[in-house]
């Protein structure tokens, strides 16, 4: 799939980095990106790569590079309101962000998982959500958006949510336990056929395909979020590995992307 096919999003080159934005966020002059594969690009913890990577998708957004802020990212449900720029090591268990501080950058890290982008042009509020399978059965996109109501007094009608690449359906393959868990956590949505699909028989094992991002908007509509203003990059993380950073295909030497959001 040529991922510039899709009509939410934009490619874009500078500083040495190759990255997308979402056309609806520009539209609201908020600065953002989510960084694509390239040379010595990696924004994994402690490799070499990290603070050069850091520094180029920075300057070519137009951020300063010290005002980013990123959670530990243990696949969790827990969400932090940020008020000002902070150490990950203050954020151990942490797989969102919320802000509605300027001159705060809010980062997250994927490599399969979804990133949730969300913003809210009334009351001017940011997110930045890590959700694998684990954040997604916790319902993480889902707290969030009631933790934007609670404490910012959004209204959910308002808020844009913008999803970055990730593992899709054709390749998100699991077995018969996380399957069952599935179903039974989203039995309420009456519509675990369509997330749900039977795969191939696998060293007698059946195997079966899950989609995390059906789940996701279903999540997000049922809390009051609008389907129009759920903008989906529509980009597999597999089926796209020559561009997307993913952990089953790279295996234990993966590399990480990152998105970044900042008022």
């Amino acid at each position: 799939m040529n991922i510039l096919n899709n009509e939410n999003i934009i490619y874009k080159k500078a500083e040495g980095i190759e990255y997308i934005q979402f056309k609806k966020l520009l539209e609201y002059g908020i600065k953002h990106a989510y960084t694509l594969k390239g040379e010595n690009i990696n924004f994994r913890s402690n490799s070499k790569e990290e603070k050069d990577s850091y520094n180029k998708i920075f300057n070519a957004v137009g951020l300063d590079v010290n005002t980013y802020v990123k959670p530990l990212q243990k696949h969790t449900a827990n969400v932090r309101c940020i008020d000002r720029v902070i150490k990950k090591e203050e954020l151990e268990d942490i797989d969102g962000l919320i802000t509605d501080k300027p001159q705060i950058a809010l980062t997250t890290t994927n490599a399969d998982c979804i990133l949730f982008l969300f913003y809210d042009p009334v009351k001017k509020v940011i997110a930045n959500i890590h959700s694998g399978w684990r954040g997604t059965f916790q319902k993480i996109a889902q707290k969030a958006v009631v933790k934007m109501i609670n404490n910012y007094r959004c209204n959910p009608e308002d808020i844009n949510c913008f999803i970055n690449p990730c593992i899709r359906k054709c390749h998100f393959e699991v077995g018969e336990d996380v399957k069952e868990l599935c179903e039974d956590i989203f039995s309420f949505t009456n519509r675990t056929n369509e997330f749900i699909e039977i795969g191939k028989i696998v060293d007698g094992e059946q195997k079966y395909f899950i989609d995390t991002v059906l789940i996701n908007k279903i999540l997000l509509e049922e809390i009051g979020i609008k389907k129009e203003n759920i903008f989906d990059s529509g980009i597999c993380s597999v089926c796209n590995k020559d561009k997307i950073s993913s952990y089953r295909v790279e295996g234990k030497d993966f590399k990480l992307a990152t998105s970044i959001i900042s008022l």
